[in-house]
């Protein structure tokens, strides 16, 4: 699954691009994580740049598809071309130039990534970077449960702007979970948008840890669809997820 395998399949054009007077890459922000077994790091939040997208791509493979409920409910990575498609659709985002990083703040070349938030803007209108080219059984079936979520709400009408920061992935390693790296990601969202003249984040999250963490920084729920609900034609759970119960759909606006 290289960067450079996925090329063939089509991309969506966004209206939003990145300012040129936004410096990338940027640092956006520093902070000591919570400590764990004793243990505590400095972290720098900064610009996904194109010398780790490859690097960022494995790294979301690995560990966000392999843990998100929904994608490991039903085997995602089991299948290949699904994998793909969905690994191209957040290449799509990533070369928006949005997406972050936390890594360790060490003066190395390429610092350990410890925590990734996937980004892009979106604005009215635009193609959804979520269409995916001849999906197979297992993108239907997270596709099925995140239009029930998000046809119910029209997020530009709800937070009243015509464009938005959008996420397509937040993911911390398994090593450093439970650090305040994943809470420290999202809280960086506001500077983001301010830069990027961004007036509200819209997103879905389908994992009991960032449905509490968005909390924390002050989003709210507009949708919310139950696991329990979905069924196949012989009563049998399309969702096998435990310790979450529903999939939301959660935003906030800033001033």
């Amino acid at each position: 699954m290289k960067y450079s395998n996925m090329n063939k399949l089509p991309v969506p054009v966004l209206a939003w691009s990145r300012p040129e007077n936004i410096p990338f890459p940027n640092v956006w922000n520093r902070f000591k994580s919570r400590p764990k077994n004793g243990k505590s790091c400095n972290i720098k939040i900064v610009d996904l740049t194109p010398d780790r997208y490859e690097e960022a791509i494995q790294f979301m493979a690995k560990y966000f598809l392999m843990d998100e409920p929904l994608r490991s409910s039903v085997k995602f990575l089991d299948d290949m071309n699904d994998t793909i498609r969905y690994l191209h659709a957040l290449k799509t985002a990533i070369e928006t130039r949005t997406s972050i990083l936390a890594v360790l703040d060490e003066d190395v070349a390429a610092p350990e990534i410890v925590g990734i938030q996937i980004l892009y803007v979106s604005t009215n209108g635009d193609p959804s970077i979520r269409h995916f080219h001849d999906p197979g059984e297992k993108i239907r079936k997270v596709k099925r449960i995140a239009n029930d979520l998000m046809n119910a709400a029209d997020p530009y009408e709800i937070l009243g702007t015509d464009r938005l920061l959008r996420g397509f992935g937040l993911c911390v390693k398994p090593d450093y979970r439970g650090m305040d790296i994943g809470y420290n990601l999202l809280l960086c969202l506001e500077k983001l948008a301010k830069a990027y003249d961004v007036k509200g984040c819209m997103n879905m999250y389908s994992r009991i840890q960032s449905q509490v963490l968005a909390e924390r920084v002050g989003f709210k729920v507009y949708n919310e669809v139950f696991y329990e609900d979905y069924k196949d034609e012989k009563g049998n759970a399309l969702f096998p997820i435990k310790h979450t119960k529903s999939f939301k759909l959660m935003g906030i606006k800033y001033a």
